[in-house]
């Protein structure tokens, strides 16, 4: 069985549109809207998550921690800066008008649309998110000197698919090389419509304090745009034929009034258009598409183990914790004790914790205990063997003392 889908959905990043992509292709209100106002601790909508198999929101990256089960996340990125004045006209204009409808905002999305935060103020004070990328994609809750590590970890090992809000048609494509989709289309979605906001012009100071303080975001933003190139690559000419047939198909698409352009998905797609779209669509011959996406479903690398686990406990001469491997249950866990750059202990799962299994999760056999060697006051973490993923309470520590 494979595991849901999770789109991780960065604000004013092409995030509505792609969901008309994953409408296209499963039906009507099959993708599942994480939105905690209307499910506080997202029972419903993880119910719902595994019955349709895709889902998302504006959530960071960790959501399988909440299902206690591997996901298959994607995401997709958009030049940061021009994100971020989006994100301004979107709040001036009071989110394309469906904030009349009832759409929620935030404090300062508020302030924005009575007008006391200008264009400037947004953008040079990094307003709604400082390096939200990395922080929705590391799903650090408070940034840290290692986010962008665990971002870049996250995106090799456990994000398969990211792509670009620039280069929709060729991430769509991907996409369905990776679930198995057949239709990489869409219908554009909810776009900031700036038509009646007043001017106002980006001064060059705000411009370049944005991209001093946004500089990981930058660097996560190249780091796709290089891996979607080498993808596109490695795909050749079975890649190149299907995306020239996406380019034509779609451009036909948008040919054909849309009423979701400027319209939030919270409230529901018009499927009779989405359902003209797909006849279109179908009315090719989409040989091209099938014969890339039957290519790359041979070729798909199984994914990474991702792991959940928690130290629960350090004395002066023992560290002891849980940890269990999401994808392969039943696996053990290799736990290492590091400090500095070497490995002063480690151990393996394997102790009974019948209360890890009776929160949910596949193994009831998943304790460690590991003994510790004198450190003399030298500080330690705790982690994984081997994977990026990171325990809670991990430290840093010191014998019987948390520092970090």
């Amino acid at each position: 069985m494979h595991a849901p889908i999770f789109f991780i959905h960065p604000p004013k990043s092409g995030g509505s549109t792609v969901i008309s992509f994953f409408e296209l292709n499963r039906g009507e209100r099959q993708f599942v809207h994480f939105e905690w106002d209307r499910d506080p601790e997202w029972r419903t909508s993880l119910g719902r998550l595994v019955k349709t198999g895709v889902g998302g929101g504006h959530h960071p990256f960790g959501m399988h921690r909440l299902l206690k089960k591997p996901l298959a996340y994607c995401t997709i990125l958009r030049d940061p800066l021009a994100r971020q004045i989006s994100h301004y006209w979107y709040a001036f204009n009071g989110k394309n008008g469906e904030v009349e409808r009832g759409a929620s905002v935030s404090t300062v999305e508020a302030m924005v649309r009575r007008g006391e935060i200008s264009l400037d103020e947004w953008v040079a004070g990094s307003y709604a998110g400082k390096n939200l990328y990395v922080h929705m994609l590391s799903g650090d809750p408070a940034l840290n000197e290692h986010s962008l590590d665990l971002a870049r970890y996250n995106l090799r090992h456990h994000i398969p698919v990211a792509g670009l809000c620039e280069d929709m048609s060729a991430f769509l494509l991907r996409l369905c090389g990776r679930t198995g989709f057949g239709l990489p289309f869409y219908a554009e979605t909810n776009v900031t419509n700036i038509s009646g906001s007043r001017k106002q012009q980006l001064s060059e100071s705000a411009r370049e304090k944005f991209l001093a303080d946004n500089a990981w975001d930058y660097a996560l933003y190249r780091d796709v745009r290089e891996s979607n190139d080498r993808d596109k690559a490695a795909g050749g000419e079975l890649f190149d034929k299907a995306l020239a047939l996406v380019r034509t198909v779609q451009a036909e698409l948008n040919k054909v009034e849309n009423p979701h352009e400027h319209a939030s998905m919270i409230f529901g797609y018009d499927h009779a258009h989405l359902g003209k779209l797909r006849d279109i669509a179908l009315s090719f011959d989409l040989a091209p598409i099938r014969d890339y996406i039957e290519h790359s479903q041979r070729s798909i690398a199984a994914p990474a183990d991702i792991y959940e686990g928690f130290v629960d406990a350090v004395g002066e001469n023992m560290v002891s914790g849980w940890a269990i491997n999401l994808t392969r249950p039943d696996r053990p866990v290799s736990i290492e004790v590091w400090s500095g750059n070497e490995v002063v202990a480690a151990g393996t799962t394997g102790g009974p914790r019948p209360d890890v299994a009776a929160a949910g999760y596949g193994s009831s056999n998943t304790g460690f205990s590991i003994a510790l060697p004198p450190l003399h006051g030298t500080a330690f973490r705790v982690a994984i063997a081997g994977a990026g993923d990171p325990l809670g309470n991990a430290g840093p520590w010191r014998q019987g003392w948390h520092i970090g």
